[in-house]
């Protein structure tokens, strides 16, 4: 039986590719990507080497945000009205911020997208909300 082989070709654009990570990742993703190329027929080597490439900016980003710190809440996620939220029609909660006194303590939040809306005025008396 034959020991699996990696393409030269392949290796070398995956190496190319964490060439563009940051320096504290570089080692270990190429050999994770090196490692990768085993097991896979021929042309399945060079679509993966070709996609990994054509990832690695993207890789680079993440791994600059993850040394950042962690990801606002209600930036994390999309929620199944995003659309709407898109559109304008977002669904608004009121909260109150107790740090801050009188009127500018209350404003509204979407609960879809966390979009925050300041200057709530209360509807008048008597009116019919959502209507």
């Amino acid at each position: 039986m034959t020991p699996p082989t990696v393409d030269r070709w392949c290796c070398r654009t995956v190496e190319l590719a964490a060439r563009m990570l940051p320096a504290e990742h570089r080692q270990r993703y190429a050999l994770e990507f090196i490692a990768e190329l085993y097991g896979m027929s021929h042309p399945q080597q060079v679509s993966h080497s070709v996609q990994v490439l054509s990832r690695a900016w993207a890789l680079r980003a993440a791994l600059d945000a993850a040394a950042l710190g962690p990801i606002p809440e209600k930036a994390r996620h999309r929620t199944r009205g995003w659309l709407l939220c898109h559109l304008g029609r977002h669904l608004w909660a009121l909260h109150r911020n107790p740090d801050v006194g009188g009127k500018d303590a209350v404003f509204e939040l979407c609960r879809r997208c966390g979009r925050e809306r300041q200057g709530y005025e209360a509807p008048p008396p008597g009116s019919v909300l959502g209507g």
